[in-house]
C-alpha cells in the first residue's frame, strides 16, 4: 500500500514539474529547420553571446510581408543580432518570399521551414503571424511581441533592444 502511495506521489510530482515547465518557457525552442539551400540549421548552431530574434511567419501572410519590409529598412541596425525566420510551409513556397526580400543572402538572417513537425509553433503556442520572440545574449527571453502591432512598431521594438 505504501509503495502505491509513493508511486502516485511520484507521478503527481513529475506531472506537476512538466506542466510548470511548459507554462514558464524562457529558453529558445529546440528548433531544427531546413534552409532554402537544403541544409539544416538548429538551435545548437546559434551564435553565443548574440541577441537572437525568432520570427515565426507565413510567406503568404501580408502582415508578415509588411513587417519583413519594415525590418529590412533597418538592416544595418541588426548586424549584432541573429534573426531566425521559421515557417511550416514547404521550401518551394518560401522561395518566392525570399526572392522578394533576399533574406537568405543576408548574414544575420536564417530562413527556413520546420515542416510539419510544428516544434516551434507548439513551443510558443503560435496562433497569429508574425510571432516574434527576442532573447538576450545569455539566451534568456526578453520579450514577446504582439503580432497585432503595426509592422513598423514591431521592427522598431526589435531594433531598440
Amino acid at each position: 500500500m505504501k509503495k502505491r502511495i509513493l508511486l502516485i506521489l511520484l507521478v503527481v510530482n513529475i506531472c506537476f514539474a512538466v506542466f510548470s515547465q511548459q507554462d514558464n518557457k524562457t529558453g529558445i525552442a529546440p528548433f531544427k529547420i531546413t534552409l532554402l539551400n537544403g541544409k539544416t540549421y538548429s538551435y545548437n548552431q546559434l551564435k553565443k553571446n548574440t541577441e537572437t530574434v525568432i520570427i515565426y511567419f507565413s510567406p503568404t501572410c501580408d502582415h508578415c510581408k509588411d513587417f519583413t519590409g519594415e525590418l529590412l529598412k533597418h538592416e544595418s541596425a541588426l548586424k549584432n543580432k541573429q534573426i531566425i525566420m521559421v515557417t511550416y510551409v514547404p521550401i518551394a513556397e518560401v522561395k518566392p518570399f525570399d526572392s522578394l526580400y533576399h533574406i537568405s543572402s543576408k548574414p544575420t538572417f536564417k530562413i527556413g521551414t520546420e515542416g510539419y513537425s510544428f516544434i516551434v509553433r507548439k513551443y510558443y503556442n503560435v496562433e497569429r503571424f508574425p510571432y516574434i520572440v527576442i532573447y538576450n545574449k545569455q539566451m534568456k527571453l526578453v520579450k514577446k511581441l504582439s503580432p497585432l502591432e503595426k509592422p513598423e512598431v514591431l521592427a522598431k521594438q526589435i531594433i531598440s533592444l
